[in-house]
């Protein structure tokens, strides 16, 4: 048994510690630690998260790698091979192969080295740390032409002396064996452990079995391989195949056998579950019966594996499925074997290392911290040099290294002082650590003796591999006892004892590696290259090296070529710049500089200043972190003068001497200084009231009397501020002495102050529905309540995220008064402020612990609401605006139930409640507009208000960004190229011409051109274009008289291949800075060329080391951000400056990731990218960092845009537009990005929510006239009840067959009616149970109408059923289900046309039809006998120009005669509809009349009629404005005046192609269809609210 520790980590694993050197940007990890400090308690050691191994082999090292399938034949060496040598090792696992197999490829996928999931992907798992992994191989191989008289019996016996022979396995014979087996291979294992039983040494070793679709009773399949082997004359049959047959008696004789030993042992067993192609047929090679051992084995656990009997042990990648229910069995395994063997080995193994810390005087003194960066150091693991130092393809054939002596692998890097060695260092030990290496590091330091001793070097070495390796520390441990001192020293005494006679002889067979950071500050470095030279450890020896370019290198570096592999780099200037940057702006936002608002330029005179000198930046960095004024910030940089320090200072001691009111000063500054704006005089008495709870009687002159050295008030305003800016900057510096101002502090305590006065009884919201429109009567409005309810969120930003208080007040106002605040903020018609406390409340979050968001109730509470304020905006903002109340009890029921606001406030008793389908997050495609299907979109731009989408059928379609429904349409003789869209202009450019409109589509100008054009902008007064021949062409925007034409030629910066430096090429991409200034060109075949505009000259070039071919460019839109988007064909990101062309940041994608179009928000914080997969991508566009993604159906084909105010992005395909709207679009701009006190950590990139079944898969609705039950018709022509109460479907009645999708349906008491796609009509009549559950009596009619059906009527006592086609009416019986009559008729006879129920008593059974404004009675028994002549014109009209399609609905109330028109109709290239009342008291009494609509403005408001409330006998309708109304039928018998509110519907809800309309139940419940579910809104007409129509 081992020696060895819980965990192979050691002292030395990844210990996260926290600095305030972090940001948003860039986060630090502070992994890296001092090497010789390893004092540490090594039996708690975190484990380092699971590396990557994509990440660590890249496929150029995989192409580098040698050929090993060559050497050893693609199936895998043959015997018993060791994988994976553990440094701790407590069991050995050897996999067998099964037929045909081999110990490498049976257990690799394709041929990928890196899919060797034994060898590359186990020993990283948790809990496999301390396994040695081996492979057995043996030939299986039946296709082989050499014969073979090899069975089971011989391939386990070989298998069993291979592990007897074995030096692994030998040398700790009480280790315990698993044994893995796939197919044949379980039954060698089995045999092996047969065997092994009359083995006095080795019957008890084999402690536990896995099987993966093992034959236990044989396989059909075998027989059928062996007859083919025979016949085919070639091949001859094998004897281990014959053992695989079904009933074998080889088999059933291992079976036998195997039940005598086996009962106590833990088995594993995996059966397969998918069929395996076999050619002309498929299968499963084993079956289930036969994969397990059965019930006798009572220690079996069986579990299957989604895959084939192939695939059943290869694996794609590390979270696969099928691989982690492998891995977790073989875990939970090992874990059970070595559980009792890791306490024993505990103590000893404390014991060794308190041994040799006290031999090697290893300190307790506490670790240095070198932190890392984020993102730096990328250019050294993307060397190819590097990779193979780390990575030597003989570590992953560990046999090799046994007994062979490797020449140690120097990999050394040396540069100037100050240039990031250290910096360097501790990212190799980072990376190393982070996949699990075995990792010694130690940090030379000047000023130090024992951090430059070349002795404590080598004690720390020493000390550290043996913490993380068994042998090592056993080693070390043996030669220790025999010395009883020894010269601390005495380097070559501890190199000669330690290192050869002990580590380097030791039984490792991993490789180890050093790092050692600045080895020319050793006072002895000399020493150690010569200890290291001609040295021949038994085990691979990497060792990296950082130090300055030493005058007796080149000395060094010869004597060392001979018997060492030695890699000698300089770190380049231009990496170590960019490592510099990484570096800088990992602490820039710790940095007070909130009055220099360009924080880019700032960190670009750094970085000028810097000359490549690490150590400077840190140390400049270190001391304006201590300062807080611009002055000081300058200082440090240029030595800016203090000239008004000492002022201050007098004041302030002054100011102190007033004891007994000190405190009232210091607060009457804090707020000064730190609040969002100016306070006046009565804020500030408010707000010293709520802080320090002090009363001021007059408080401009206790303002002045007490701080009037440094405060003012303004006699006319009577606003508060300070006498100068650096004022503000003395009390934010230390030297303000008991007057200083903490900035973070300072805001949280305002910040806690205003929220509790939001939380005060003057906000308590209305305790029901009937209060909420009331006004509050409990208080006087608080002079400080405007500026919290406004600027809370902006102190809560610049607060402190380190204490709790803060977030706890944040909490309580969410969980009490927030809808109050949301409703008075929505009075002031400011949904900003509800964007902007949004943005701050995800800035505060950001800088906090992350851990908290799932241990902290409160933090994750607030997690919530900053999304959902966001939301709340896009998806209630209208109706927000209009009735501020609705967020106390209409708003939150109809919020996502996953959201905060439904949780708090959304579930309420007798409340507004949604049944049934329901939203359970907020969906971040906001909305979705199909394009007819002739209109394939070709360029997008968004306006102020406006989205404009130009098609290739010369179309402009403008949409509302708020609504996203169609406002007007534009129409070109030629198909679009371009469009642009302004606040007043729409321009547009085809093949022929460049046209300005302005929006009502009135035509301003019109120019002919010769060439198309790739780009076109505008200017405040001018058009801009750039055509694809190269010419720049700038219109006036009034008159359309050209002002410019200028070409700009191609110029290369290759003058070699180009000796004049002009070359004739045509630009393909075409980018202009926002200034105006800059115009980026894009080329086929050369560089992009960056021109200055004024000057027609040529600033530079945007150039790529690779010549990548550039696809988009992109300027950042805000004129203070100088860069350059460039996306290559390869669909790399790279980030150019502007103005020099320089590289600033670059993203390298994957090759198929296939960008197709990208966008950025116009304050140039954010880019939008969406690719060939249908992935839509949110980046912060400086750092390229992913902030958002979301996958979407793929097209071949978008256009993205921002709309004007960035909160939401176009998305164009070819049949449709999406609108997206994620919370990640809620970001502070850059303007607003001011710095605080607490670092910003980065966020993993949120994965958005979408619901890809878009489109309703419910074809028609209605519901039971009398019944709680709703009836549904699908695309599959089920017919379904769905109950209205419980929103549950309660059955299925029918189906159409063949499936066909259902068009019409209706119902009547116990009669149902439905057509379908394929003109077939059914007819059931209905029973109803107790449990209101409908179920099919019996057929009455199944019949083929010609023609779609266009209607379906039932007579009122439903005796009749009316239907109606196109060309033909017909009426059927519903008594014996025949045709009492038809009614045929050409389309152009009828007009808006629509039948309905006839009605009143002194009439037979009759309906009713509107054709045309007329109304006429037809007999239903005699169809289509006309009943009287009464002639019924309806008088209504439509607005001046709509033009009237079709009658959608129409219903006559039976009790008040009330008809109900629904009328559609074209408003220009808008489709609506609009609803017309009409008292038809008169109709049996007059032969002819003619009655006017009960109101002319219902038609203005009214959207879709939904139906009748017989419980409120109302009308009930759905408003334009998206609210569901009522009107009174009892106030209808002349005009009409008032509606009813009742709620508010989202657009979701609302089908933008009218296709399945919302309904209202028999219970008064509205029903909606939402994508493939019923979304049922309980409650709504509880809520009511008089509105005039007038």
């Amino acid at each position: 048994m081992s020696d060895t520790p819980p965990s192979s980590h050691g002292p030395t694993g990844d210990v996260p510690i926290h600095t305030r050197n972090s940001s948003a940007a860039y986060r630090l990890n502070n992994d890296a630690r001092s090497s010789k400090d390893t004092a540490a308690d090594p039996i708690d050691p975190i484990d380092p998260p699971r590396p990557s191994i994509k990440e660590r082999f890249t496929s150029a090292w995989v192409n580098r790698r040698p050929d090993k399938d060559a050497d050893e034949g693609i199936r895998g060496p043959m015997g018993l091979r060791v994988l994976h040598s553990s440094p701790e090792p407590l069991v050995d696992l050897i996999f067998v192969h099964g037929l045909r197999g081999g110990s490498i490829k049976t257990w690799r996928k394709g041929d990928d080295p890196r899919m060797f999931w034994p060898r590359l992907w186990l020993p990283t798992e948790p809990g496999l740390q301390h396994v040695n992994i081996h492979s057995f191989g043996y030939d299986s191989d039946w296709a082989s032409t050499k014969p073979s008289i090899l069975n089971v019996h011989d391939f386990g016996q070989s298998l069993l002396e291979e592990m007897r022979n074995s030096p692994h396995l030998r040398e700790h014979p009480s280790r315990p064996i698993v044994l893995l087996g796939h197919s044949m291979g379980g039954l060698v294992v089995k045999k092996a452990f047969i065997l092994a039983k009359d083995i006095p040494d080795f019957q008890d070793r084999i402690r536990c079995l896995f099987f993966l679709a093992t034959p236990h009773r044989g396989s059909d399949y075998a027989k059928i391989l062996n007859n083919i082997l025979t016949a085919s004359g070639i091949m001859s049959s094998r004897q281990y195949i014959a053992d695989l047959t079904t009933g074998s008696t080889s088999t059933e004789q291992i079976n036998v056998a195997f039940g005598k030993y086996a009962n106590d042992l833990p088995i594993f067993s995996f059966y397969e579950t998918l069929r395996m192609n076999l050619g002309l047929s498929s299968g499963l090679i084993v079956e289930k019966s036969s994969a397990i051992l059965g019930p006798d084995f009572t220690n079996e656990r069986v579990q299957y594996i989604n895959a084939n009997h192939r695939d059943i042990c290869k694996f794609d990648s590390k979270d696969n499925p099928n691989y982690l229910t492998l891995r977790n069995a073989l875990s939970s395994a090992i874990n059970d074997l070595i559980k009792d063997a890791s306490k024993s080995a505990l103590p000893k193994f404390k014991g060794q290392l308190r041994i040799l810390k006290s031999y090697f005087g290893i300190s307790d003194r506490p670790d240095e911290h070198f932190p890392t960066v984020d993102g730096s150091c990328q250019w050294i693991d993307s060397r190819e040099d590097f990779q193979d130092w780390r990575d030597s393809p003989d570590d992953f054939v560990p046999e090799k290294n046994d007994g062979v002596h490797d020449r140690p692998s120097i990999f050394w890097v040396h540069a100037n002082p100050g240039t990031g060695k250290t910096h360097l260092a501790s990212h190799v030990v980072s990376e190393l650590r982070s996949f699990q290496l075995e990792c010694a590091c130690y940090y030379f330091h000047v000023g130090s003796k024992s951090s430059r001793s070349l002795g404590d070097f080598l004690r720390s070495i020493a000390y550290q591999m043996a913490t993380v390796n068994a042998s090592i520390r056993q080693t070390l441990t043996s030669l220790l006892s025999e010395e009883s001192s020894f010269d601390l020293d005495d380097t070559r005494a501890i190199w000669a004892k330690f290192f050869k006679q002990g580590i380097f002889q030791s039984r490792v067979r991993t490789p180890q590696y050093w790092v050692i950071d600045a080895i020319d500050e050793c006072n002895k470095y000399q020493e150690f290259f010569a200890m290291v030279k001609g040295e021949k450890p038994g085990f691979p020896l990497r060792i990296f090296l950082t130090s300055r370019k030493l005058p007796d290198m080149p000395k060094l570096c010869h004597s060392l070529t001979s018997s060492t592999t030695l890699t000698c780099i300089d770190i380049p200037v231009n990496d170590s710049v960019h490592d510099i940057e990484r570096y800088l702006y990992s602490r820039i936002e710790d940095l007070p500089i909130d009055t220099i608002t360009d924080k880019q330029n700032f960190a670009e005179r750094i970085l000028h200043k810097s000359n490549a000198s690490f150590l400077w930046v840190r140390l400049v960095l270190d001391e304006l972190e201590h300062v807080y004024s611009n002055e000081s910030i300058l200082q440090v940089l240029n030595s800016v003068p203090q000239g008004m320090v000492p002022y201050y200072e007098r004041t302030t001691r002054a100011m102190a001497e007033n004891r007994l009111e000190k405190h009232i000063s210091q607060a009457i500054l804090l707020w000064t200084v730190a609040s969002v704006r100016n306070l006046t005089v009565s804020e500030l008495s408010q707000a010293l009231n709520l802080d320090i709870k002090t009363v001021l009687p007059s408080a401009k002159n206790a303002v002045e009397g007490l701080c009037g050295q440094l405060v003012s008030v303004n006699p006319s305003s009577s606003l508060v501020s300070l006498v100068h800016p650096t004022a503000r900057e003395f009390l934010l510096s230390e030297a303000a002495g008991e007057f200083y101002i903490s900035r973070s502090l300072a805001h949280e305590r305002i910040a806690v102050t205003c929220l509790q006065l939001l939380c005060g009884a003057g906000m308590k919201p209305p305790r029901n529905r009937r209060l909420a429109g009331a006004e509050s009567r409990q208080q006087e409005k608080s002079p400080l309540l405007d500026y919290a309810m406004t600027q809370f969120s902006e102190h809560i930003y610049s607060a402190s995220a380190v204490t709790d208080k803060l977030l706890s007040a944040i909490d309580r106002f969410f969980k009490t008064n927030v809808l109050s605040w949301i409703e008075k903020i929505a009075r002031k018609r400011d949904l900003h402020c509800l964007i902007r406390a949004s943005k701050n409340l995800k800035a505060y979050l950001d800088r906090r612990d992350k851990s908290e968001y799932l241990l902290n109730n409160q933090v994750q509470n607030i997690v919530d609401w900053s999304v959902d304020l966001s939301r709340i905006v896009t998806q209630f903002g209208a109706v927000l605006v209009q009735d501020p109340s609705s967020i106390y009890f209409l708003i939150p029921p109809l919020c996502p139930s996953d959201s905060a606001i439904y949780r708090q406030f959304g579930i309420r008793p007798d409340g507004l409640s949604i049944i049934g389908f329901k939203d359970t997050a907020w969906n971040d495609c906001i909305s979705v507009v199909s394009f007819d299907e002739d209109s394939i979109p070709a360029a997008v731009s968004c306006g102020d208000n406006l989205i404009a989408v130009g098609m290739e059928s010369g179309d402009i379609n403008l949409y509302n960004h708020r609504t996203c429904q169609r406002v007007g349409m534009i129409s070109q003789k030629n198909p679009i190229d371009l469009v642009h869209l302004t606040n007043r202009h729409v321009a547009a450019c085809t093949i022929r011409s460049i046209t300005v409109r302005d929006l009502e589509g009135n035509t301003i100008w019109e120019n002919r051109i010769r060439f198309r054009c790739i780009l076109l902008r505008s200017s405040s007064d001018s058009l801009l274009a750039m055509s694809e021949h190269g010419h720049f062409l700038k219109w006036d925007l009034s008159s359309g008289v050209l002002l410019e034409d200028y070409e700009f030629a191609y110029r290369s910066y290759d003058e070699d291949s180009d000796p004049g430096g002009l070359s004739i090429k045509a630009p393909s991409l075409a980018s202009i800075s926002p200034d105006m200034e800059m115009l980026a060109l894009g080329y086929r075949g050369g560089a992009v060329c960056l021109w200055d505009l004024q000057t027609r000259e040529l600033v530079g070039w945007a150039l790529d080391e690779e010549n990548k071919l550039a696809s988009i460019l992109l300027f950042n839109p805000n004129p203070d951000t100088n860069l350059l988007l460039v996306i290559y064909s390869n669909h790399d990101l790279s980030l150019y400056d502007s103005w020099s062309g320089n590289l600033v940041q670059c993203y390298k994608t994957s090759t198929d990731m296939g960008i197709l179009s990208a966008a950025c928000s116009p304050d140039g914080r954010t880019l939008a990218t969406i690719d060939t997969r249908g992935r839509l991508q949110i980046w912060d566009f400086e750092s390229l960092t992913l902030l958002y993604h979301v996958l979407c159906p793929a097209t071949s084909f978008r256009i993205l845009e921002f709309t004007s105010d960035g909160s939401s992005i176009v998305d164009a395909t070819d049949s449709s537009m999406r609108v997206w709207s994620p919370s990640s679009l809620v970001r502070k701009n850059i303007e607003e990005d001011q710095s605080v006190s607490d670092s910003a950590v980065h966020l993993a990139a949120i994965e958005g929510q979408y619901e890809l079944l878009r489109t309703s898969r419910i074809t028609s609705l209605c519901a039971h006239p009398s019944l709680s039950i709703a009836f549904l018709g699908k695309y599959t022509g089920q017919v379904v009840a769905v109950n209205t109460q419980t929103g549950q479907q309660v059955s299925v009645l029918y189906c159409h067959s063949p499936p066909a999708f259902i068009t019409r349906l209706t119902v009547g008491r116990d009669i149902i009616a439905s057509s379908d796609a394929n003109s077939v009509l059914q007819v059931w009549k209905l029973a109803i149970t107790r449990t209101l559950t409908p179920t099919c009596e019996s057929l009455l009619l199944h019949t083929s109408v010609p023609g779609p059906v266009a209607q379906l009527c039932l007579s009122a006592d439903g005796d009749f059923l009316l239907v109606s086609t196109a060309q033909l009416d017909l009426v059927y019986s519903m008594k014996d289900g025949s045709c009492v009559g038809s009614l045929p008729f050409e389309p152009h006879e009828r007009h808006a046309w629509r039948w309905m129920q006839g009605f009143g008593q002194d009439f037979e059974e009759h309906f009713i039809l509107l054709n045309n404004h007329r109304l006429q009675r037809y007999s239903a028994c005699a169809f289509p006998s006309a009943l009287n002549r009464v002639d019924i014109y309806l008088n209504y009209e439509l607005a001046a120009g709509d033009i009237e399609t079709g009658a959608r609905s129409a219903f006559i109330h039976a009790e008040t005669h009330i008809l109900v028109l629904e009328i559609s109709y074209n408003s220009g290239y808008v489709s609506s509809s609009a609803m017309f009342l009409f008292n038809l008291k008169a109709m049996s009494d007059q032969l002819h009349t003619t009655p006017w609509p009960l109101s002319n403005s219902l038609p203005r408001y009214s959207k879709h009629f939904v139906g009748i409330s017989r419980r409120m006998k109302s009308l009930l309708f759905l408003h334009r404005d998206s609210w569901l109304c009522s009107i009174d039928l009892n106030s209808t018998s002349t005009t009409i005046r008032q509606f009813t509110r009742h709620f508010f519907v989202p657009k979701e809800l609302i089908p933008s192609n009218h296709r399945v309309l919302p309904i209202k139940s028999a219970d008064d419940n509205i029903v909606f269809c939402l994508h493939d579910e019923l979304s049922i809104v309980k409650n709504g007409l509880k809520f009511r609210e008089v509105r005039s129509l007038e």
